[in-house]
């Protein structure tokens, strides 16, 4: 290559290594550098070769004329690729165009791009950076303001199709009235399809050009994009960002004295504070929420914090009152739009008829989500109650099914937030199927990204089915540590539930020790702790691991009571696997 640039048969040793060298392997450097080795003249051996590439393609366009080089630099405005009927309505000067690029492409700066829409393309990304960066800041701006402009002519009638553009462009200008009001349109619409670190972005830069309007505009402005920015930073996991965020901005809320914007604030700050398991904060701006969502008739909203409230009833194993909210938030959201909420508070209310036993039911709410998912198309409502049908279905002991659908739930997830439940319960679904290595894989992935959120409910549950795939694959001591760490965590957040799971694994890993003693305690302090809840499935599960310990024992009573109250509690729940694993126990296959 270096010597068909160089119209040379032989090239000098030490020339051809400097250039491959400072090339870094990469065809259009080398071209590029061989290029200007051409240019200054003779090639031999004591020929200087630029010291990069970016002094290089510098060098060039310092040569051109200053016609073309006006022009490259208003393409590099508008990007690599540079469609023709935008650059004639940006290009304001006398001089016409296709003579100026014509001689940029015998310069092998642009190609033409032939297609639908006529226009030219960098050669290199690299060339359209270095021909930006030689506008001087002033220029710059007045050239992004006039593709901004001309976008809106062009496009008069379906500006949706160029939000993108018209908020790169007009962010780069002064004029922040449109820049603020592109940025947070581009934010909506990359919003509806989870593309959320681009609206998150984009709503940060909006913030910034906030400060160039009016005085009186201010306030409400900020207010507004941090509420925004808030519901995109709920599913990249950021929740300690966003109380910070809409803390600044309280006093801000309270002297605008709007309750339809306070109603959304407040659910905001009352979801980030959900899931960092801040219980009395999380409540008190729900209920905050209620209060100025329903004195605004923002019916939406109202249901917004109710599926909040469901869910801080059930991190507080108060889990009829938690199914009341979410039956209520379904109620209020039923005749809005809020379609993906409403999914989400059906899935809540399966989780809360979970805890209470009522798995059948629970599986109806996640597949009544499922569907109000595929019909709107939204990937991340799906993937939600996609978990929750392979937790629901591993409990039951569908362990094919639930794995199926923990598998789909991971496919179909759109955000890291959604991620780290996913791969949760899938890695459930593999624990209650036996699969130790699988189980842990995925749970330890799982806590990873919850740790780093700060979700300690979460932390501190998983843990225990940790532990238990640890136990599983014979390694009591890393079940042990997993355990305890578990049931530190859920004891701090309160969670009562996650709590006695924690207790369970460690009577669990007892009784594999032969510690039948500390197995009885451990999993005495499961049981009160399931029955003081009402969480009668685990109360069940857990007589059934007494009454194996009995066995072990030889205590035949003891082990015939926790059976008789295990098989009491399946039946009631009309759990077939489990009634089947007492009837084992009893004829004395188990």
């Amino acid at each position: 290559m270096v010597r068909s640039v160089l119209q040379a048969d032989r090239v000098p040793e030490a020339l051809a290594q400097v250039i491959l060298e400072r090339g870094e392997g990469n065809p259009f450097f080398l071209e590029e550098l061989a290029r200007a080795v051409l240019e200054h003249g003779q090639v031999g051996a004591d020929t200087i070769v630029p010291e990069t590439i970016q002094g290089v393609l510098m060098a060039r366009m310092d040569r051109l004329a200053d016609t073309p080089r006006r022009v490259l630099q208003t393409a590099s405005v508008l990007g690599r690729e540079v469609p023709l009927r935008l650059l004639g309505a940006v290009w304001q000067e006398a001089a016409p165009l296709p003579p100026q690029l014509q001689e940029l492409q015998r310069l092998e700066l642009i190609y033409e791009q032939v297609g639908r829409e006529p226009g030219f393309v960098f050669k290199h990304a690299l060339t359209q950076d270095v021909a930006y960066e030689t506008l001087l800041a002033g220029r710059r701006r007045a050239l992004h303001a006039a593709a901004g402009r001309a976008l809106e002519a062009r496009y008069a009638d379906r500006l949706e199709e160029v939000y993108d553009r018209l908020a790169h462009h007009y962010a780069r200008t002064h004029e922040s009235p449109k820049a603020v009001e592109y940025l947070t349109r581009f934010a909506a619409k990359a919003a509806r399809v989870h593309a959320h670190p681009d609206a998150a972005r984009a709503l940060e830069e909006a913030q910034a050009h906030v400060a160039r309007l009016p005085a009186d505009e201010q306030d409400r402005q900020l207010v507004e994009l941090a509420v925004v920015l808030a519901a995109s930073n709920y599913f990249l996991g950021r929740f300690r960002d966003t109380v910070d965020l809409l803390e600044r901005h309280r006093a801000r809320l309270d002297q605008l004295r709007d309750t339809g914007l306070g109603g959304r604030f407040y659910f905001e700050l009352a979801h980030a504070h959900s899931h960092l398991g801040n219980y009395q904060q999380a409540v008190a701006c729900a209920e905050r929420a209620i209060a100025a969502a329903a004195r605004a008739g923002d019916s939406a909203t109202q249901g917004k914090a109710h599926y909040v409230l469901a869910k801080e009833s059930m991190w507080v194993s108060r889990f009829q009152e938690g199914l009341d909210h979410a039956r209520r938030a379904v109620e209020l959201m039923q005749p809005t739009g809020e379609r993906f909420w409403l999914g989400q508070s059906l899935n809540w209310q399966g989780l809360n008829l979970y805890f209470m036993g009522e798995l059948d039911a629970a599986l109806a709410c996640a597949a009544r989500g499922f569907a109000i998912g595929e019909e709107l198309g939204d990937h991340r409502l799906q993937s939600y109650a996609a978990w929750n049908r392979a937790f629901y279905s591993a409990t039951r002991g569908d362990e094919d099914e639930a794995i199926a659908w923990g598998h789909r739930s991971i496919e179909l997830s759109p955000d890291p937030l959604n991620n780290s439940f996913s791969l949760g319960w899938t890695g459930y679904a593999y624990l209650e199927r036996g699969d130790a290595d699988q189980a842990i894989r995925l749970l330890e992935e799982s806590i990873d990204l919850l740790a780093g959120m700060g979700y300690s409910r979460l932390v501190g549950w998983f843990k225990g089915w940790l532990a238990e795939a640890y136990l599983l694959r014979g390694d009591a001591a890393q079940a042990q540590t997993e355990a305890l760490h578990g049931l530190q965590i859920s004891g701090e957040v309160g969670f009562k539930w996650a709590v006695g799971l924690a207790q369970r694994a460690l009577g669990n890993i007892a009784r594999a020790g032969s510690d039948h003693g500390e197995g009885e305690r451990r999993l005495g302090e499961a049981l009160r702790t399931f029955e003081a809840i009402g969480s009668r499935f685990d109360a069940g599960r857990t007589h059934l691991a007494l009454a194996e310990l009995a066995r072990a024992q030889r205590q035949a009573g003891s082990a015939a009571e926790h059976l008789e109250a295990a098989g009491q509690l399946f039946a009631q729940l009309r759990v077939q696997s489990y009634i089947a694993r007492i009837e084992q126990l009893r004829a004395g296959h188990g």
